[in-house]
């Protein structure tokens, strides 16, 4: 099996993505461990806002997008027309 420069390059790239996939679910999982988060305006009063809405949305876009990329790469690699 030989593979040219644009087939190694699909596979480099495809692999850092999944990396960097891997490393945002990381952080968005961290950020489900925070009850609140809090904010401290000029007017000396204290703002809450809870992050665990967004974080699960971004916990669910993020896991979408690893699957899509990992079976991608699957499919570019396990091409049986390929010669």
């Amino acid at each position: 099996m030989r593979v040219n420069n644009e087939e190694k390059r699909t596979i480099v790239l495809s692999i850092g993505l999944i990396g960097f996939n891997v490393l945002s679910i990381y952080l968005v999982i961290q950020l489900l461990g925070y009850d609140e988060i809090l904010n401290y305006p000029a007017d000396g009063s204290i703002e809450r806002e809870s992050p665990k809405g967004l974080a699960w949305l971004l916990f669910i876009n993020g896991m979408c997008n690893l699957l899509y990329v990992v079976v991608v790469l699957m499919a570019r690699l396990m091409n049986p027309d390929k010669n």
